[in-house]
């Protein structure tokens, strides 16, 4: 019997060796066949495949980089956002991340990251961020009376967010509640000021839901649910309590694959609900936008339009075109283009969003979008460049532009108290622009970006405390903008960083005068030494000119500000 257990392992120890030494064969008579790899461009040429062996024919990438995303202007006190900085992180084996900067002005910024579960089918985890100031700052006007004031902002955002990834679908829900304190540090140009520099608060929780069918040949289904409840501490007087309210979100969208999947017709419907409990007028908005999507190897094209219902200060029902073009010419060059419209809803949530200090006790208009049109081409068959030239035209009607609200006037004669916050103005608004982007990579360890923009713009129908205006500006809008960003990479775990903002050409009206505002010349620099894979410190400096400028008129930026801190993961 054992002799029988013994030639079986043999044998069976024989087959193996043989069954290599044919794998073992039958790659190297496969090495010597030419490596057959067809390039983008080269896909619609084949017309027969190699007999040996059958590439995995793989879906055309349609996806272009974003890397001439919008540059997104300062639009808060000049600090170093802990919603940009560090509160991602690459996958990796630790499960929680701790940031913390400090700096002059009583600059304070820190994020707390954590995943609590961390598995193939559910992932849990928590994230906690905190900015805060607390400086003098002074203003930029020469008559101002006193010289300056102190600036406090103090945002503390919590999150819980969990995931659940089946067969057919993955489900995304979380938790959050963000509580911001500050007070309306504007120019008040001696006068008595209205708020006190008490502190306004604004507390926002949400509560978010969404669904996505897993990718298939059947009916795809996507869509979510957002529920926020806000309310602020005290609106037109600091003894009348605030705005609040709840807002409501939700999409609904299904799309029905054709051409073996590279193309789809589908449509999406939306509702955005805003109400509020007082005398403010709440908002309604349902949109349908039906669309077909047609792609190929290096082409896609989205054809569809909105329909839009709104209700608020009356009923109003508007079509607008929603079309996203873009042909890839060449493996490294495409076109683009995209053209939409719309309402832009202004909620009390968008508001805030926009600037903390707009008056705490208005509804701000809605606007409405009839075109919205950019195109342009981006270029990079030139090793370590990559282009990018594009323009485009906007039309909107009932446009807001926010100006320091002074003295209101009385029955429209008679002023009134100066309240120190923004009050919005409407104009409707056309906007043209051209320009362009550069980045560069030639040498290795100096990556550079460039973007310049040239904006045009013309205000019709504005008025201001029933005033009409003759020549209008495109108030707080700049004219020119320059974004220059640059990060070195020459020694071992040490990045040097530099950005340059340079927006000009700004305008404001304050007491029935217009007033050029002084560009927003913002030079900064920064250092990121990595110690080890689990922690690192960094330092930056804003503001390095000692430029004095106004975010808003009345509203001064920091001046030269620094701050450092560090970077640990576990």
């Amino acid at each position: 019997m054992r002799r029988i257990y013994i030639t079986i392992a043999a044998l069976a120890f024989s087959a193996g060796m043989l069954a290599q030494t044919q794998d073992s064969l039958l790659r190297r008579q496969m090495e010597l066949e030419r490596d057959f790899n067809p390039t983008l461009m080269d896909a619609n040429k084949i017309t027969s495949l190699p007999t040996l062996r059958e590439p995995t024919v793989q879906k055309a990438n349609t996806n272009y980089s974003t890397w001439a995303g919008r540059a997104t202007p300062p639009l808060e006190i000049a600090l170093p956002r802990p919603g940009d900085i560090m509160t991602s992180i690459p996958f990796s084996t630790h499960k929680g991340y701790l940031t913390l900067h400090a700096g002059n002005y009583a600059n304070f910024d820190g994020a707390l990251g954590y995943r609590i579960l961390d598995e193939k089918k559910h992932q849990l985890g928590f994230t906690f961020l905190h900015n805060s100031t607390n400086g003098d700052i002074n203003y930029v006007q020469e008559d101002a009376n006193p010289a300056g004031n102190k600036a406090r902002v103090m945002n503390n955002n919590g999150r819980l967010a969990y995931r659940h990834t089946a067969d057919a679908f993955a489900l995304d829900m979380h938790l959050a509640y963000l509580h911001s304190l500050f007070n309306y540090y504007g120019n008040g140009f001696g006068e008595e000021r209205y708020y006190n520099d008490e502190n306004q608060r604004l507390g926002v929780t949400n509560v978010h839901v969404a669904l996505q069918s897993t990718p298939s040949d059947a009916l795809n289904f996507n869509g979510f649910l957002d529920f926020k409840n806000f309310s602020s501490k005290y609106g037109e007087t600091l003894s009348m309590e605030g705005i609040k309210g709840n807002q409501i979100h939700a999409l609904a969208g299904f799309a029905k694959p054709f051409q073996e999947g590279n193309s789809r017709i589908g449509v999406d419907g939306s509702i955005l609900t805003t109400l509020y409990p007082g005398d403010l007028d709440n908002y309604f908005h349902v949109n349908a936008a039906p669309f077909i999507l047609f792609s190929g190897l290096n082409w896609s094209a989205r054809l569809g339009v909105d329909a839009v219902f709104q209700s608020i200060d009356g009923t109003r029902i508007r079509v607008v075109p929603n079309a996203d073009v873009r042909w890839g010419i060449t493996d490294h060059s495409s076109l683009y283009s995209k053209v939409h419209g719309g309402y832009n809803p202004n909620t009390f949530l968008d508001m805030m969003e926009e600037s903390r200090y707009v008056l705490p006790f208005i509804n701000v208009r809605p606007s409405f979008t009839h075109v919205d049109l950019e195109a342009g081409v981006k270029i990079g068959e030139v090793s370590g460049f990559r282009f990018d030239f594009f323009g485009g035209f906007r039309k909107t009607d009932h446009e807001h532009f926010l100006l320091l609200n002074g003295h209101d006037a009385i029955n429209g004669e008679e002023p009134g108290p100066f309240i120190e916050a923004l009050k919005p103005v409407y104009g409707h608004l056309s906007h043209s622009f051209v320009g362009g982007m550069l980045q560069t990579n030639v040498w290795a360890p100096l990556d550079v970006s460039l973007r310049l923009k040239k904006n045009f713009y013309d205000v019709t129908n504005l008025s201001i405390n029933e005033t009409d205006i003759a020549d209008t500006k495109a108030y707080n809008k700049p004219g020119m903008e320059v974004d220059l960003r640059a990060a070195l990479e020459m020694i071992e775990n040490l990045k040097l960083t530099l950005g340059y903002y340079y927006a000009g050409d700004r305008w404001t009206n304050f007491n029935g005068t217009d007033i050029e505002m002084d560009a927003i010349n913002d030079l900064n620099a920064g250092a990121i030494y990595t110690i080890n894979d689990t922690f690192s410190l960094n330092v930056k400096v804003n503001n390095l000119l000692a430029q004095r400028y106004d975010i808003w008129y009345g509203y001064p930026a920091q001046g030269i500000n620094a701050s450092g801190g560090f970077t640990f993961t576990f």
